[in-house]
């Protein structure tokens, strides 16, 4: 994630559960995307997922 042009990128972690979705997501690498996103707190990491941020669905911002 850039804030601003000239801000070191910040990573965000997140768990893609739907091939569908990480296929999105590959097919538009390089450019700006918005990513929805639901936030499970508490969830095992070793089961569901890397992290508590679930991606489901991207789009391309303009």
């Amino acid at each position: 994630m850039t804030t601003a042009p000239g801000v070191v990128p910040e990573k965000f972690f997140f768990t893609v559960r739907d091939e569908a979705v990480a296929q999105k997501i590959n097919s538009l690498m390089g450019k700006k995307i918005g990513i929805h996103y639901e936030q499970h707190k508490g969830v095992p990491t070793s089961c569901f997922g890397e992290s508590q941020y679930f991606v489901t669905d991207v789009r391309i911002l303009e």
